[in-house]
Formats: structure tokens, C-alpha cells, sequence
């Protein structure tokens, strides 16, 4: 009976292990220093709270679902405007899709904002899945700039697309 329960938490072990390794797991993020040169709309709505409030919650759903039927044309996005270690308390994010251009016809209680070009920031990106990706962005970030001694300014946005690497952009001070 327990070389049966020995093989069968072998198994799961090796088969979360696969599963962690094929979402990119065991990737780190590249980060490099950038000055943006163009802006990142955002089409969304603001929310200030802790993150595991629902309302919170369902603001990302609705992001998600305007994206799945077409009404809003973009990627799934954040802008936070605190530290993300902070935002177990007390989160402060404008919720909703990264866009191309701020000529779509937003649904109601949406609005644009825009993350400026010109900005010296810290570009996190990464090949790995929504599950993982973002604690490697934000643990690349830290890193980063823990190594050389650089400040941020605790505005962060998030970018996770259908296809291609999500990414982090954290605002230098």
C-alpha cells in the first residue's frame, strides 16, 4: 500500500514538474533599461482596494470577456500605481486592455489612459505563461534594479497577449 501511494506521488510530482516546465517555469525574465519611444493606451476602469476584493476580480473578468467577444480590441492590461508587493493590501490599478490607439467606441464605464512615451523605464519580458509570468516579471525587475542601484517610481504597467511574451514596464525615477 505505500510503495502504490510512493509511485503515485512520484508521478504527480513528475507531472506538475512537466506541467510548471512547459508554462515557462523555469525561464527568467529578460529585463533591459528602455526610454519608451511610443505610449501604451489602456482602455479600463480604475480601482482602488485590496486585490483579492471581488469587485477587484470583476473588473478583470469583464476585461477578459470584452476581449473574447470582440467589443474592445487589445490585450489584457494593468497599470498599477503602487508597489506590487503593496497591492495585498491596498491595490491601485487601472484595470483593462492594452490597445492600439484610442479610436475604439469603449463601453460604458470605460475610459483611456495613457502610459506616456518618453519615460525611462525597466522592460520585463518573458516566454512563459499567464500563471508564472508574473512573479518572474516583477522578480526580474526587483533584481534588476537591486543590482545596479536603481530607484523606481512604482508605476507599473502589465501587458499579457493572446500570443507573444507578457511583459512589465516599471517606471524609473
Amino acid at each position: 500500500m505505500n510503495r502504490i501511494f510512493l509511485a503515485l506521488s512520484l508521478l504527480l510530482g513528475i507531472g506538475f514538474t512537466v506541467a510548471y516546465w512547459k508554462m515557462g517555469g523555469f525561464k527568467a525574465a529578460t529585463v533591459t533599461q528602455e526610454t519608451l519611444a511610443q505610449p501604451y493606451f489602456v482602455a479600463g476602469q480604475y480601482y482602488e482596494g485590496p486585490a483579492d476584493d471581488e469587485a477587484f476580480g470583476e473588473l478583470t473578468r469583464r476585461a477578459y470577456e470584452l476581449r473574447r467577444t470582440g467589443q474592445v480590441r487589445g490585450d489584457f492590461g494593468n497599470i498599477f500605481y503602487n508597489s506590487p508587493e503593496d497591492t495585498r493590501t491596498a491595490a491601485k490599478v487601472f484595470v483593462g486592455l492594452v490597445v492600439a490607439d484610442t479610436t475604439q467606441k469603449l463601453p460604458q464605464n470605460y475610459k483611456y489612459r495613457v502610459f506616456p512615451a518618453g519615460q525611462r523605464v525597466l522592460h520585463a519580458r518573458i516566454d512563459a505563461g499567464y500563471m508564472v509570468a508574473p512573479d518572474k516579471l516583477y522578480g526580474g525587475i526587483k533584481d534588476y534594479a537591486k543590482e545596479r542601484k536603481i530607484t523606481l517610481q512604482d508605476v507599473y504597467l502589465e501587458r499579457f497577449p493572446e500570443k507573444g511574451e507578457p511583459e512589465v514596464l516599471a517606471v524609473l525615477k
